[in-house]
């Protein structure tokens, strides 16, 4: 069940039911490495006003948040991509910014769901 902490409890579950403990615990293994290097791949591309550079960093991490609950992430992921794609870097640093936020949150989130039993 999502909440206003932009996290998906209910897409832990899924993997968990898909392919176990070790599945949940390698997904978000992932995230945890992926976004920092998504994020500051994102960073860099827009400090050099490279749009291509920034949809490419923001497209996979897009789907990486969404497959493991992180709304938040990955609504903000979508959001930098479209604007990347129309060139309005203007909108993307706060947006940058706010996303940078959202990983933070969401990782103290992860950390408990792989903690929790599965059901």
């Amino acid at each position: 069940m999502s909440d206003d902490s932009g996290f998906d409890t209910a897409a832990i579950a899924r993997l968990r039911k898909l392919g176990g403990e070790k599945f949940v615990g390698d997904m978000i293994d992932l995230f945890f490495q992926y976004a920092p290097q998504r994020l500051a791949a994102a960073r860099a591309a827009e400090a050099a006003g490279d749009f291509q550079a920034v949809e490419q960093a923001m497209h996979p991490l897009k789907s990486s948040a969404g497959q493991i609950g992180a709304r938040q992430v990955q609504n903000l992921a979508t959001q930098i991509e479209k604007l990347a794609m129309d060139k309005q870097l203007d909108a993307i640093h706060p947006l940058l910014h706010q996303l940078e936020v959202a990983v933070g949150q969401v990782i103290p989130l992860l950390e408990q769901a792989r903690k929790e039993p599965s059901p």
